[in-house]
């Protein structure tokens, strides 16, 4: 239960707020109050999610990949957080694509001196993937957030003529094949976790998330609140009736979720290279 009250907190966070004001109170989650640089802050953010049951399983410096490829970009670092797999495994049985959103992420940056930390909106993510979880207070965000008209989810999908496996492989092969492009984790829903519901039905869904900072650190330059999207990510999962699919984020979703303006050249690539590799993985 604790996890699961951790993680609601968590969600609530839409906006990037300071980190002062939004974790001053260490009954409300990691105290940061007096850290002034983002390592430590991330250190600290990690540990105290690891002491509520959390697994960190990635965490992402997306101005040390900008320096990489000689690109300036502020402190920035996302903290990929995996919550406990009876709350994990819920949620995936709820929602064919939530796993494009997990595990949970925390973005922490360095803006005019400040600390910042945001991470995605319970609403957002209870809106986005249509879930009805049998909580009276979910519940009510999730008809808070609907009142007024869906929304588009911003998720695209292509249909594999492979299974998820040979989909997972081929998307791989086709990212590595060029060298700008790194895939710091792939993660297997189904390892290390208790699946009965998806081996009765179908098979757990399979993360591959991978980035490019040439292309990534222009839009983190425009608005470093980007950089929770960020890297990208391809969801292959199946569904009850056998069929394998590749889901990942609209560019100009994402980029109109931060207010991104100006960079319409640039999502035309990021749009025309992700179908390109969701092909290759869809076997097309």
């Amino acid at each position: 239960m604790r996890n699961l009250v951790f993680a609601i907190f968590c969600f609530l966070t839409v906006n990037a707020i300071p980190a002062q004001s939004a974790f001053a109170n260490p009954t409300a989650g990691p105290s940061i109050a007096n850290i002034d640089n983002v390592p430590d802050a991330v250190a600290q953010i990690s540990a105290t999610l690891e002491s509520q049951g959390f697994e960190i399983v990635l965490v992402v410096d997306h101005s040390a990949a900008a320096a990489r490829v000689g690109l300036d970009l502020a402190p920035t670092q996302v903290v990929f957080a995996r919550p406990a797999r009876n709350f994990e495994r819920r949620l995936l049985r709820r929602s064919h694509t939530i796993g494009v959103d997990l595990p949970l992420k925390f973005l922490v940056f360095e803006k005019d001196g400040e600390i910042q930390v945001s991470s995605n909106a319970l609403g957002y993510l209870v809106d986005r993937h249509d879930i009805a979880v049998n909580d009276p207070l979910l519940r009510l965000l999730g008809i808070t957030v609907t009142q007024f008209g869906d929304a588009p989810n911003g998720l695209i999908t292509v249909e594999s003529l492979q299974t998820v496996e040979d989909t997972v492989q081929s998307l791989q092969v086709a990212l590595s094949s060029n060298p700008a492009f790194r895939i710091p984790l792939v993660l297997d829903y189904e390892l290390n976790a208790d699946l009965a519901g998806f081996k009765r039905n179908r098979r757990a869904p399979i993360l591959v998330v991978f980035g490019n900072p040439n292309v990534g650190t222009p839009l983190m330059q425009a608005d470093q609140r980007i950089g929770i999207d960020l890297p990208q990510k391809f969801l292959v999962w199946g569904d009850r009736q056998g069929t394998v699919n590749i889901s990942y984020n609209d560019p100009f979703f994402v980029a109109a979720r931060h207010n991104i303006q100006g960079q319409e050249a640039r999502l035309e690539l990021i749009a025309g290279a992700l179908n390109r590799f969701a092909l290759i993985g869809a076997g097309k």
